[in-house]
């Protein structure tokens, strides 16, 4: 990866914000709610999400491809949205990689040259190219296949070809687009432990969208994306007291209370009791405190059942429900 480090985050988005004009007559779609996002160097953080959450528009603005309605879109302290257009190739050629789901090789050269050809766009020379390639290929074990075509390689061997071509202009950060929504179970976690060996060896720092939360369980971190919005994080060792005092939790209209996924695990892992209390902020808008209390405070669990609040089924002598966190009473 690139040389000294300016700062703390390969990679750091401030409030983005993204809105795409509604057909006429309609109104505008909000594809990303405000995001704010760090990713450390040699980190490997996942955004997990269903269709429609803003996981490929995010990944756009953060590559470059799109710019944000609000918000700006740092690389180590440089401001993307302050690079000038007639800049933008070539910061991107050299700053970013990408590894996208199909692959996205050129299918009438080898894989090597597949490789080779990235680094001659970049203007490198044909020697350096050519030692790199094999270097790369070779990390990533796949020395024999060199001169193979893409078509003669099997899903797995394409997708760590695309891999070492997104490596090959030494990119600050790879972008990583559902590479392995077209693999079978077993490729796709052996893609996923190649990824983590190339971050052990060479530092890679890695952003990955996808929509397994099994993908996702390779990574440092990762962050659940909901509706333009991140509604939690799970790993990094992330405790209640760092959450921020202004996070949203989200209210159905059959009244369901959905909590952010860390927040399940701390009830699941430790059996802790929400107390909530909605009041009105300032502007007149309701605003959701939750509480922790100990559920040994509590006199009776509730002896199986259907929990009133997310209408799931509840196990014997719980005292609180694990979909929704709902004290039981």
């Amino acid at each position: 990866m690139k040389g000294d480090k300016n700062t703390e985050y390969a990679l750091e988005a401030k409030v983005l914000y993204s809105l795409y004009k509604g057909i006429e007559g309609t109104a505008n779609i909000v594809a990303l709610r405000g995001l704010n996002l760090k990713l450390k160097h040699g980190e490997i953080v996942s955004v997990v999400g269903p269709s429609g959450s803003g996981k490929s528009t995010l990944l756009r603005i953060l590559g470059g491809l799109q710019e944000p309605s609000a918000g700006n879109v740092f690389y180590d302290g440089l401001n993307l949205q302050k690079v000038p257009e007639e800049k933008r190739v070539p910061f991107r050629r050299n700053t970013v990689g990408y590894v996208f789901q199909e692959g996205n090789l050129i299918p009438t050269v080898s894989a090597f040259n597949n490789i080779v050809q990235t680094m001659k766009f970049a203007g490198t020379s044909r020697s350096e190219a050519r030692r790199r390639a094999k270097t790369l290929m070779k990390l990533l074990g796949m020395e024999d296949r060199m001169y193979s075509l893409p078509t003669h390689l099997s899903g797995g061997e394409r997708q760590r070809v695309a891999i070492a071509r997104a490596l090959a202009n030494d990119p600050l950060v790879l972008l990583m687009d559902e590479p392995t929504g077209n693999l079978d179970y077993k490729n796709a976690e052996n893609v996923m432990e190649m990824i983590v060996k190339l971050r052990d060896e060479i530092g890679t720092s890695c952003l990955i969208v996808t929509h397994s939360k099994h993908i996702a369980s390779f990574t440092d971190r990762s962050l659940e994306l909901r509706d333009g919005r991140f509604i939690g994080q799970h790993g990094g060792d992330l405790k209640l007291e760092s959450l921020e005092s202004s996070r949203q939790v989200f209210i159905a209209p059959d009244g369901t209370l959905t909590l952010p996924p860390e927040m399940r695990h701390l009830i699941e892992t430790h059996g802790e009791l929400w107390d909530m209390r909605v009041e009105k902020d300032d502007g007149g808008s309701p605003r959701i405190t939750l509480e922790v209390s100990d559920r040994k405070e509590h006199s009776g669990p509730m002896h199986g059942g259907i929990c009133p609040v997310c209408k799931n089924e509840v196990g014997e002598d719980e005292f609180f429900c694990h979909t929704c966190g709902a004290k039981l009473t």
